[in-house]
């Protein structure tokens, strides 16, 4: 097998140099979705990316494609500068994306419209593809007559066809069930290694640790708002690798690792105020909220009451059957809330999450309530509704924005809403758009858990 040390001396397919990504959000604010990004793709390796969802993996890899130009920085294929998409570089996405109208042999043939070829040579091309893909005796079959497995077949076969030199998965298998997406992730090992098609490298976007293990000859673990690389890893494993090996889970606990500590860092409590200084309701830190409904929170916390003996952060995971980014979202969201407390990787129920638990729905309210009131970013509402009747909803994302500038701020102004209207601190009016505080006939609206 090739050393790493040998792979990363070979050049690079495609390539990042300190590039930077904005968008304007659909309320016209500037987000910073990626920062300062060095990454190169080389010949010969599979590299996997890793992240939560919103930490910026899909644009890495459409800037890194040339479907979408960096804000600044380069992007490079083959050392050169691109100039629009990368013509050595396939994609499959997370969606089949197949026209429906179209047949098999006809969907793959899209993979070819760019390319200038004999009418015997883009047949045999396709033919080459479908077979190397396992789809030998369905050209003719339409999409609807396929399952899902078999419908990303299609689409990888179209990827293929053109014969790219690195070719890119978006997700690729998020959408399948176990056994066909380790099944597929199987043949495409196979087909890297075995160099048919001309295919020199992989460069997959996943939020599967496991996956990335299981695939990848380097994984790097990205970081959001704003996206930045973190850390990056070798995997030496042999291939076929048994994901039940000491060394696979090593690898494995090292990724969990990373990201735990990121996402949910250990930080010490905040200092009591000097001598004489006014002692506020409001945390010193200003904090970023998970975009969380107030449900899963919920969920997570009967969870943690009703099987005392599942803490660790993987295993609730599992459990609850969501992916781990998400999980470690949900468990921020209650964390930041001082409903759970995260020692390493264990989530532990505090005093005030055995007191919120075993409280009524009124009781539940006034205990959310008060936590809600200690977050900063809350304080950007409540105190314009302590001076005025009602707030325009424009003038608090703006104010979200500037507060909190690598979050989406209508995202956070969203999740705000739904946590402060399960609190009763606030509502929203959705024909005026203006954010109000419930009235006492408005009461019932607070036990919508959003």
């Amino acid at each position: 097998m090739t050393t790493v040390n040998e792979t990363l001396a070979r050049p690079a397919v495609a390539e990042l140099c300190a590039v930077t990504k904005s968008y304007r959000t659909a309320g016209g604010h500037e987000l910073k979705v990626l920062e300062n990004i060095d990454l190169a793709v080389r010949e010969g390796e599979l590299l996997a990316l890793l992240g939560q969802s919103g930490s910026g993996k899909s644009t890495i890899l459409r800037c890194l494609t040339g479907l979408v130009e960096p804000t600044s920085g380069r992007a490079l294929g083959h050392g050169e500068l691109l100039a629009g998409v990368n013509p050595d570089v396939s994609i499959v996405f997370q969606t089949f994306a197949l026209y429906p109208w179209l047949t098999v042999e006809q969907n793959v043939a899209v993979g070819l419209m760019s390319r200038r070829m004999s009418r015997a040579g883009r047949a045999a091309a396709i033919d080459h593809a479908i077979e190397l893909i396992g789809l030998g005796n369905y050209h003719a079959a339409y999409p609807r007559e396929l399952s899902g497995g078999m419908r990303q077949r299609v689409g990888i076969a179209r990827a293929l066809v053109s014969q790219p030199k690195l070719l890119c998965l978006d997700e690729a298998f998020s959408a399948l069930d176990v056994l066909t997406a380790e099944n597929l992730r199987q043949e495409l090992i196979s087909l890297w290694r075995s160099k048919e098609n001309g295919l020199s490298s992989i460069f997959m976007v996943t939020h599967n640790i496991e996956e990335a293990v299981e695939m990848a000859t380097r994984v790097v673990v990205v970081f959001p708002r704003p996206g930045r690389l973190g850390l990056v890893l070798d995997n030496p494993l042999p291939y076929p690798r048994d994901p039940k090996s000491p060394e696979f889970q090593r690898l494995v606990s090292i990724i969990h690792e990373s990201i735990t500590t990121m996402t949910l860092p250990d930080l010490p409590p905040e200092a009591p105020p000097a001598p004489g200084q006014a002692i506020s309701r409001a945390r010193s830190r200003m904090e970023s909220i998970p975009a969380v409904p107030v449900a899963q929170i919920l969920g997570l916390l009967e969870i943690l009451d009703g099987a005392p003996e599942l803490k660790n952060i993987y295993e609730i995971s599992d459990d609850i059957g969501k992916e781990f980014g998400e999980t470690i979202s949900i468990v921020k969201a209650a964390e930041i809330l001082e409903l759970v407390d995260t020692p390493k990787h264990d989530v532990e129920l505090t005093d005030l999450g055995r007191r919120f638990i075993a409280s009524d729905r009124d009781g539940r309210c006034a205990i959310f309530a008060e936590q809600v009131f200690k977050l900063r970013i809350f304080h950007i509402i409540l105190a314009l509704l302590d001076a005025y009747e009602e707030i325009d909803s424009e003038r608090i994302v703006k104010d979200v924005a500037s507060a909190l500038p690598y979050d989406n701020p209508e995202k956070t102004f969203e999740t705000m809403i739904a946590w402060g209207r399960y609190a009763g601190l606030m509502d929203l009016n959705t024909k005026t758009g203006k954010v109000f505080v419930p009235r006492d006939e408005d009461a019932e609206t607070t036990s919508d858990a959003g």
